[in-house]
């Protein structure tokens, strides 16, 4: 699970950097959602601090459930 949700994340920043620049012409700031629950109960949880350390250290703003509207909006799709 740890891995999978590292590996999402992972996507989300190259995204991220991807888009950055048109961003940052508009001044919008960056913000990466991760499908990551904050809540230990949940198995997603393993990859909470992993995740935030690597969304925040390349510099973007870190959500993560249940702040994570644009995760769990995707995530509601997807199931």
């Amino acid at each position: 699970m740890k891995e999978r949700m590292l590996n999402e994340v992972n996507r989300s920043v190259e995204i991220a950097y991807a888009i950055c620049a048109i961003l940052d012409a508009y001044g919008v700031e960056m913000e990466v959602h991760a499908d990551i629950n904050t809540d230990p109960d949940f198995k997603s949880n393993a990859a909470l601090k992993d995740a935030m350390g690597y969304i925040l250290g390349m510099g973007y703003v870190f959500k993560a459930k249940p702040y994570a509207f644009a995760s769990s909006n995707c995530a509601d799709m997807m199931v």
